[in-house]
């Protein structure tokens, strides 16, 4: 009894342990990693300066809703694949529909306008250095998020790397935002998803090295 009694106490502790410390760690990535993405775009980039303007449509809003949305069903499958043994979430389910939602007002939008027109909304002004700067945008919070997770136990490296990296490109998208000019829900499923998609494709190589045991 007192083996058995032993052994049930370590498994409690080791399945309560890890919980509060990727949340603790995570936080801790995500503030530096969004500092220093604040940073470079103040610095590189600049504000745009319609941004009082754009904040007063609803096409904004939704952007910024869409993106905030995309980080917070990013975060807890981070923390999820940070513990060995753990499933990735329901939180992957949020992020396929946000996606699934991007795209069907996409569609929507192209469908109301002619061939050309809907060409133009998702090219816009800036389709050649949208992707490019939210991948740029991101290398900082993909740092911060990998070293967090080097100092957990994930137990599937690729996998728990391309979570990072699309945590990292959404976060990077929404720091982006107070950059760009674009609010036409065609530009942003393929230009914000390219480079959420781009920086979760390095996330995932990245971590199947970084993240072995």
């Amino acid at each position: 009894m007192k083996t058995n009694h032993l052994i049930a106490m370590l498994a409690a502790e080791a399945s309560a342990t890890p919980t509060a410390s990727p949340l603790r760690r995570c936080a801790q990535a995500t503030a530096a990693g969004i500092a220093l993405s604040l940073a470079l775009v103040l610095t590189l980039w600049g504000l745009n300066p319609e941004l009082n303007t754009l904040a007063h449509t609803p096409a904004f809003w939704v952007k910024v809703v869409w993106l905030a949305l995309m980080c917070v069903f990013a975060a807890p499958v981070v923390m999820h694949l940070a513990r060995p043994g753990v499933a990735a979430g329901k939180g992957m389910w949020g992020i396929v529909a946000a996606l699934a939602g991007i795209a069907l007002l996409a569609l929507m939008q192209v469908a109301t306008v002619d061939a050309d027109t809907g060409m133009q909304l998702m090219l816009g002004r800036s389709w050649q250095e949208c992707s490019a700067s939210i991948a740029a945008l991101s290398v900082p919070l993909l740092a911060t998020l990998l070293w967090m997770l080097r100092g957990m136990a994930p137990t599937r490296p690729a996998f728990a790397g391309a979570s990072a990296g699309l945590m990292a490109g959404a976060m990077a998208s929404l720091v982006y935002s107070l950059h760009c000019t674009e609010t036409a829900y065609a530009f942003v499923a393929v230009w914000y998803v390219a480079g959420i998609a781009v920086m979760t494709g390095v996330g995932a190589l990245l971590g199947s090295r970084l993240l072995r045991w």
